[in-house]
């Protein structure tokens, strides 16, 4: 049996397809001791995939959302639920042009066999996590660069992953601030302590008033005691 001579290109690429579980590719490990080792780097590599992920996006939310909406609420005067819509919308389509339209372009450009509908395809399937494997770039030997080009489709499958995400987590945002989660009863957006912190800041008579509230003493009569308690 032939032995099969791999690059380090295409061991990072065969590495990276388990762990934000796109699962695509030609590659499937044939012993026993290969299926293995897969189960466990799956088991072990999509969590800590997914946790930073999570841990990447909850730091871009604060420059790629709370900031802009931010700006667009005191410069612009727009409402917050205005301002999130636009913002979204926005983001949305630099993610698309972004991550959807030039990578297509680029990748229709380096595979002669694809069009920009297949590079479209591929894009989309690939960072929507459906990984169906009918499209691999990088699978003619021939290709200039191949181990490059293998790192760099690995690099540009996470940050699109994390551009993915960034883009839910908004449009989750979104959806607390037009009410939409309250309405199908879904569960609200976690937010972090500095994620309450109000977007427009309060004058400091505001903030004076609600710390003498904050401070001031109860009334006696208001306190509870032993002998109010029914018996």
């Amino acid at each position: 049996m032939a032995a099969v001579v791999r690059t380090f290109g295409e061991k990072a690429d065969e590495t990276a397809p388990p762990a934000p579980s796109l699962c695509y590719g030609h590659t499937t490990p044939l012993s026993d001791a290969g299926k293995a080792f897969s189960i466990i780097y799956a088991l072990l590599g999509v969590p800590l995939t997914m946790l930073v992920l999570t841990a990447c996006v909850q730091r871009l939310m604060y420059v790629t959302t709370y900031w802009p909406i931010n700006l667009c609420q005191r410069r612009g005067g727009c409402e917050a639920r205005t301002a999130s819509a636009v913002h979204f919308i926005l983001l949305l389509l630099l993610v698309v042009l972004c991550f959807f339209v030039v990578p297509a372009m680029i990748f229709s450009t380096i595979e002669e066999s694809w069009s920009f509908l297949d590079a479209f395809y591929f894009c989309f399937i690939s960072l929507c996590t459906i990984g169906l494997g009918d499209y691999v770039p990088g699978e003619k030997p021939e290709q200039k660069l191949r181990p490059l080009y293998k790192i760099s489709v690995t690099v540009y499958l996470f940050v699109g992953l994390m551009m993915m995400f960034l883009v839910l987590r908004s449009f989750h945002k979104l959806a607390d601030l037009q009410g939409l989660t309250a309405f199908l009863h879904l569960p609200q957006c976690d937010e972090e302590e500095d994620d309450k912190e109000p977007i427009v800041e309060t004058g400091p008579d505001e903030q004076t008033d609600t710390d003498k509230a904050a401070s001031k003493p109860l009334e006696p009569s208001s306190q509870a005691t032993y002998s109010s308690i029914n018996r």
